[in-house]
């Protein structure tokens, strides 16, 4: 298969079904777009990065639409995805690696998350890491283990770049609580003695980890020891919920 028409078959793809296709790849160009900004650069031309929980949007993205990126490493736990794409790309700057790691919502037999896991790349080699729909699935006794873990990674100089949700409501209105709150009619008498969100909430028990939401206090306390300090956590937008950026300290 030629990969500038790779397209990952439906069976395969874990997430955004429910998206019109287009506009699922509008968004992840608009998020790779995101990862330069970041990382201080107008593209990925001469970067290296380390996809953690790559799924296949961002990759058949970069790959349909040829745009530069200097070196690309995916990572995910599904196994027959990271295998078709071992399969079916063949540019030399592109690699994928399945990882056996648990995740009680897609891996629940996977091997439990501590910071001395080592990935299947080499260490202090990536210039950006970046983990899209991973923290928003993640409990907060894996939150600072998956920190402490893709440390070792980055480059010095390098950056850290996360979505997560966080228990706030934003100006412009496009963070999960802006949607939950859009439809509760609340008034004033209702909120006068809340003491503030909760440092986490599984928001839905039933489906646990589907949506992992944490206070901002709580999202920014958990970086403090991991090796990273926390250079912005700034607002969603409307292809990406809060994003964290870190830095190596």
């Amino acid at each position: 298969m030629s990969t500038d028409v790779l397209r990952v078959p439906q069976e395969l793809r874990r997430g955004g079904k429910l998206y019109d296709e287009e506009i699922a790849e509008d968004y992840a160009a608009k998020i790779i777009d995101l990862v330069a900004s970041y990382a201080g650069v107008p593209d990925l031309r001469d970067l290296s990065v380390l996809d953690f929980g790559c799924g296949y949007r961002l990759a058949q993205t970069l790959l349909r639409r040829s745009l530069p990126i200097g070196r690309y490493a995916g990572v995910d736990v599904y196994r027959e995805l990271m295998e078709y794409l071992q399969a079916n790309v063949r540019e030399p700057n592109f690699e994928f690696h399945a990882f056996d790691l648990h995740n009680e919502m897609y891996n629940p037999d996977g091997q439990m998350l501590s910071a001395d896991l080592q990935l299947p790349v080499r260490e202090a080699s990536f210039d950006m890491i970046c983990l899209f729909s991973v923290f928003t699935h993640l409990a907060p006794h894996d939150y600072a283990p998956m920190l402490k873990m893709l440390r070792r990674y980055v480059k010095p100089g390098g950056k850290l770049l996360y979505s997560l949700f966080v228990y706030e409501t934003t100006p412009g209105g496009l963070g999960f609580i802006d949607k939950i709150s859009a439809g509760l009619n609340l008034k004033p008498e209702h909120i006068e003695n809340w003491e503030g969100p909760p440092d986490f909430r599984d928001w839905d028990p039933k489906q646990p980890l589907k949506w992992a939401i944490y206070s901002r206090k709580h999202a920014l306390e958990l970086v403090e020891g991991t090796g990273w300090e926390v250079e912005a956590l700034n607002d969603p937008l409307e292809f990406i919920q809060h994003q964290m950026v870190c830095r190596p300290v």
